[in-house]
């Protein structure tokens, strides 16, 4: 049975991956915001003198999706960035995870259904009970990876953060304000400048006619093939099954099955993984991992400043090795014959 005390033994290791990831295809991260571009040319003819500004719309101009971004405080100025969240690189991972590692008739379990929607908590709960009573549904991994939550009347439910923390860093560029629009550059005064965008257009089509929906056109901006972004990884009390599932993701990215961000149906988000670099940091009296023997232990680190330098015995992981452990999964997944474990 599923133990929601993950950390009651303490922490005696933790797993560190370092990825540099390039868009290999123009990548859309969504705010939710909508900011205004005004356009000079005529109706119906190619863009004339566009500008875009970060700002609601108004009578002159006309909507653009916003690329999501952040504010940060430098002095007594506000500054503007874009990056990554690591809510898309986590719910990317944990969607491409569920799919691959869980069976179908499991997927309620780790869906939260709406509140007002009584029959679907009550399917929720006893789904999720059935998946975490054996360890080989996958549910486990999955829940002690990337957590569960209930709500607060749920006392009888199991909740826990996961093992499984994410950080990203901002895009690197500088001075990057146009914004290329199919070949014209569009100005922008204001905003984030930090990675080079296109202005993309939708319209939808009716799905008996397939006609062009009326009114459907939208645009959105989206960041350029080519850009590059880091994402760091830690695994707390890793086993060895979640060193074969990182190396699984790595592989799924640069085999363009696992994407990044909005609208992969339509072949934005492929990522591929640039740089990859892991250390294992663990107590002298930590658990072994079975696969102990894919590891080189070694004093020296390319982290500055480590806390843990000096403290715990470092590991360096060989990005070859990952996947040698992905054997270890099968005891989490009950050895299925998918895809991603051939």
């Amino acid at each position: 049975m599923y133990n929601d005390q993950l950390f009651a033994g303490g922490v005696h290791s933790v797993f560190l991956a370092d990825w540099e990831l390039l868009c290999r295809t123009p990548m859309v991260i969504r705010n939710g915001q909508q900011i205004t571009y005004r356009d000079s040319a005529s109706t119906k003819t190619r863009y004339h003198d566009i500008q875009l500004k970060w700002q609601s719309k108004d009578s002159q101009g006309f909507e653009v999706a916003a690329l999501h971004y952040g504010y940060e405080i430098r002095g007594t100025h506000v500054d503007s960035y874009h990056f990554v969240p690591p809510s898309s690189i986590r719910g990317a991972l944990r969607s491409w995870s569920i799919r691959h590692l869980i069976h179908p008739s499991l997927y309620p379990a780790l869906s939260q259904p709406p509140k007002d929607d009584a029959d679907g908590i009550a399917a929720h709960k006893i789904c999720l009970r059935k998946g975490l009573e054996k360890r080989n549904t996958g549910c486990e991994l999955i829940a002690s990876l990337f957590g569960l939550a209930a709500d607060e009347s749920e006392a009888d439910m199991p909740s826990n953060a996961g093992r499984l923390h994410i950080e990203t860093e901002r895009f690197a560029g500088t001075g990057l304000r146009p914004v290329d629009v199919s070949g014209v550059s569009m100005t922008t005064a204001d905003g984030p400048e930090n990675v080079r965008r296109e202005m993309a257009v939708r319209n939808p089509l009716d799905h008996i006619t397939h006609a062009s929906l009326s009114g459907g056109l939208h645009h959105f901006l989206e960041v350029r093939s080519g850009e590059t972004f880091k994402v760091h990884l830690r695994i707390i009390n890793p086993l060895d099954c979640d060193l074969g599932l990182v190396g699984l993701w790595v592989r799924e990215l640069n085999d363009g099955m696992l994407r990044i961000g909005a609208l992969s149906s339509i072949g934005r988000g492929r990522m591929e993984v640039q740089n990859q670099a892991y250390e294992l940091w663990k107590r002298s009296n930590a658990p072994k991992l079975q696969g102990h023997a894919f590891l080189r232990e070694e004093e020296s680190s390319s982290r500055s400043n480590d806390i843990l330098a000096g403290i715990w015995v470092r590991y360096a992981v060989p990005s070859e090795a990952l996947l040698k452990f992905a054997d270890y999964l099968e005891d989490f997944t009950g050895g299925c014959a998918d895809v991603s474990l051939s």
